[in-house]
């Protein structure tokens, strides 16, 4: 999952060995790029806030996306031209998307807000993150987390960035009971390969149609989001 990385505060994420192991869920990465994506539309201007290793920014076409990324070790996998940062950018965006990015994030508040001036009038922000507290557990420690949300938590602050909230939702209904079972077995944060194919192809599939039964109001991993500069 992407790091987060931000000019204004510095973030230690230590959890790369996890980042490295996610570029083999290809069906919960090939799910999320077609979310960020399904908008986007030759010549708009489109930012990848945390790109990481550049799992989503790298499908686009050469060019077309700019990387916000800070990790000189990430830095080098991103095919994209990549921002250090994002006070200096002079450019609007129509759209922003940021994946697993804002958790790492002391001030989230503060830096949504800045997202959101980037923005075109019109410009769409998508956010993921991951959700319910209750579920906090070694792996979010290990992967430098601050907090995990709830749909209450991300709407205000997009609200209070000036954004209007077009959809708000749960997702991965599965991933929620799964989390929730890796804290109780006091798992040490780190996770597997063979774990991530496993839980990839054959428990994310199903997982995604209680997410479409309960119309993501019901429960999940993560919150997912998307707001629009008014």
């Amino acid at each position: 999952m992407n790091q987060a990385r931000q000019t204004a505060e510095k973030v230690e994420y230590n959890g790369s060995d996890n980042l490295a192991i996610m570029s083999f869920a290809t069906n919960y990465n090939g799910s999320l790029y077609d979310w960020v994506a399904r908008d986007v539309r030759p010549g708009m201007a489109v930012l990848d806030f945390g790109a990481g290793n550049g799992e989503y920014a790298n499908r686009f076409p050469i060019g077309s996306v700019d990387a916000a990324e800070i990790d000189p070790d990430l830095i080098p996998q991103i095919k994209q031209p990549v921002v250090t940062d994002i006070d200096a950018l002079g450019v609007k965006y129509d759209l922003i998307y940021t994946i697993n990015v804002l958790e790492h994030i002391e001030h989230h508040a503060e830096m949504t807000q800045k997202l959101a001036s980037k923005l075109k009038p019109g410009g769409r922000l998508k956010v993921f993150v991951p959700a319910r507290q209750e579920i906090f557990s070694n792996m979010d420690t290990h992967v430098g987390h601050y907090r995990r949300y709830d749909k209450a938590m991300v709407r205000d602050i997009l609200e209070k960035a000036g954004l209007k909230v077009t959809r708000l939702g749960y997702y991965d209904f599965a991933g929620y009971f799964i989390s929730l079972l890796y804290k109780w077995l006091g798992k040490d944060g780190r996770i597997t390969k063979e774990s991530i194919v496993f839980y990839d192809r054959v428990v994310f599939p199903v997982s995604r149609v209680f997410d479409k039964l309960t119309g993501g109001q019901v429960i999940g991993k993560n919150v997912i989001a998307e707001a629009i500069k008014v």
